[in-house]
């Protein structure tokens, strides 16, 4: 397990209608994408897990701010534009809120959850 404080865990879900080719690109350009969003963070793990449903990855890093965190949404968002739902949650140090972020077409929203 990689000892990074920070984790993002995604995924984006696709709609049943979806054609072969259709998560095919997705799969293909959401690396890159990720990479571009994930530039400006100190990553020690990005890994992505292709599906018939959905893709997931989960990055491991140094820190995320909520900012951060929209930024890599809004990357995918630009992939996912015509109806995948998307989930991104932040887990942060044991002390620090946990963010959700949850994306479709050109719709982003987040919710923290605060330590109780």
């Amino acid at each position: 397990m990689d000892d990074a404080p920070c984790r993002l865990l995604g995924e984006i879900r696709y709609p049943e209608e979806y054609s072969y080719e259709r998560v095919g690109e997705i799969e293909s350009e959401a690396g890159e994408a990720l990479g571009g969003a994930l530039a400006g963070l100190d990553v020690s793990r990005l890994e992505l897990l292709p599906g018939p449903e959905s893709l997931r990855f989960e990055v491991a890093c140094e820190a995320c701010s909520p900012e951060e965190a929209a930024a890599v949404c809004e990357a995918l968002l630009a992939l996912a534009d015509d109806g995948p739902l998307g989930r991104l949650v932040v887990v942060r140090g044991v002390e620090e809120a946990i963010s959700v972020f949850y994306f479709a077409c050109e719709a982003l929203d987040e919710v923290t959850v605060e330590r109780p």
